[in-house]
């Protein structure tokens, strides 16, 4: 058996059932080692998991670029070819109009946007939001262009369910700009919910076929494209100046960060700040308590060391028991954070036990992202920190302290 390992072994525990200030010492350090870890596991699992549910919302709710033609609806054709956004990014590519209308019923008359849509629309959309009902059922044999969906807070302030019957008025421009009204009656057939105020108050979902009708065009038609991106871009400035050369000048480029969302844009930033913050204070509160325990053992163990010296003990040998001695009290921490950690991590991940207000964070429940590689950075980054700090107090105390000072202090 190792000589250093079976000495740290028998002595370090020995000591603190002993010494009841190297006991108390030991045991803070513990602490505070389980506890850092904990607070770091989760800081990063929550950060990233808010990071990431948003990005995702972000990403699905609408097209990160939307281009319009400023001065009509059109034909597919005489407008888009797909050369103009050739890029790796892009995703998909959907047609959409988007038109302001008036509802009004015995609890509510208010104005709404009428975003028509195709039936092959995102369907991932339809997938994270939609909460109850369906956007078009063939195989009920429903008139998929009478169906309408309202999100859940429409839904209340106008009284209207699924299965409800609304009529709903368009409003027009005329060529000499006098505005006009079409009326259509729909079925309500669904209910969705984004989380985001600002789509979840303005946007009814309906098949872009009941605006074909109002405009008595046979062919496909469209007022904008939604461009959907696989990831965000970081050069949003680049992305839009790129687009705004090759395509015609009568065509409008808004991108994510011009549509309304630049404060939750900023807000997700913001994470990584919190992140690197909190980790940082974590760190630093590590440090302070490894110094305190390796000069309080050092003290503690200075009669060891003499002994070890005058025994003929090399300094090699004595920093190894020392760092046996760290072990000992540093791998039962590292085994109950992690396994404390995660299983919080993973409670909260299938039962969502901690609940968030929804119209506040975007989610209703606090999100967790369980990644691999984090987890083993933190633990890394712990095991290095903490191992620097004494490795330096070790080396000083143990190297330059003569035997007769040692023996001189006992």
């Amino acid at each position: 058996m190792n000589f250093e390992w079976f000495f740290s072994k028998k002595t370090v525990w020995k000591d603190c059932r002993k010494n009841r200030t190297l006991r108390t010492i030991v045991i803070i350090t513990q602490i505070t080692i389980t506890f850092g870890l904990i607070i770091a596991i989760l800081t990063f699992s929550i950060g990233y998991g808010f990071k990431e549910i948003i990005k995702d919302k972000l990403l699905n709710v609408r097209g990160q670029i939307v281009i319009e033609n400023i001065n009509s609806i059109f034909p597919e054709k005489l407008f888009f070819q797909k050369k103009y956004i050739n890029y790796n990014y892009v995703k998909k590519i959907y047609k959409i109009v988007e038109k302001d209308i008036i509802i009004g019923t015995d609890n509510k008359t208010g104005r709404y946007i009428y975003k028509g849509l195709y039936e092959d629309y995102n369907p991932i959309f339809f997938k994270y939001f939609l909460i109850d009902g369906n956007f078009c059922n063939k195989k009920k044999n429903n008139d998929c262009n009478k169906n309408i969906i309202l999100s859940k807070k429409i839904s209340l302030s106008l009284g209207l369910n699924i299965g409800s019957n609304v009529k709903i008025d368009f409003l027009f421009f005329k060529k000499n700009g006098d505005p006009t009204i079409i009326s259509k009656k729909f079925r309500v057939s669904g209910l969705y919910e984004t989380g985001i105020t600002e789509f979840d108050d303005l946007y009814i979902i309906g098949n872009i076929k009941s605006i074909q009708q109002i405009y008595g065009c046979k062919k496909d038609l469209s007022e904008k494209f939604e461009i959907f991106l696989s990831y965000f871009p970081y050069n949003k400035e680049n992305i839009k100046e790129k687009i705004l050369k090759k395509i015609p000048n009568n065509f409008l480029v808004k991108t994510i960060y011009d549509q309304n969302n630049r404060d939750i844009i900023e807000w997700i930033n913001i994470f990584d700040t919190n992140i690197l913050v909190i980790s940082f204070i974590v760190f630093i509160s590590l440090v302070i308590n490894m110094i305190v325990f390796i000069l309080i053992l050092l003290l503690e163990r200075i009669r060891t060391i003499g002994i070890l010296k005058t025994l003929g003990a090399q300094n090699k040998v004595i920093h190894k028991i020392f760092l046996f001695y760290v072990l000992q009290i540093f791998i039962p921490s590292l085994i109950i954070g992690n396994t404390i950690g995660i299983t919080l991590l993973i409670l909260q991940k299938k039962f969502h036990l901690v609940l968030l207000n929804k119209i506040q964070y975007f989610v209703d429940f606090v999100p967790i992202c369980i990644n691999i590689s984090h987890l083993f950075i933190i633990n890394l980054s712990i095991i290095l920190i903490c191992f620097v700090t004494i490795f330096f107090p070790i080396l000083f105390i143990i190297n330059k302290i003569p035997i007769i000072k040692v023996l001189e202090f006992e």
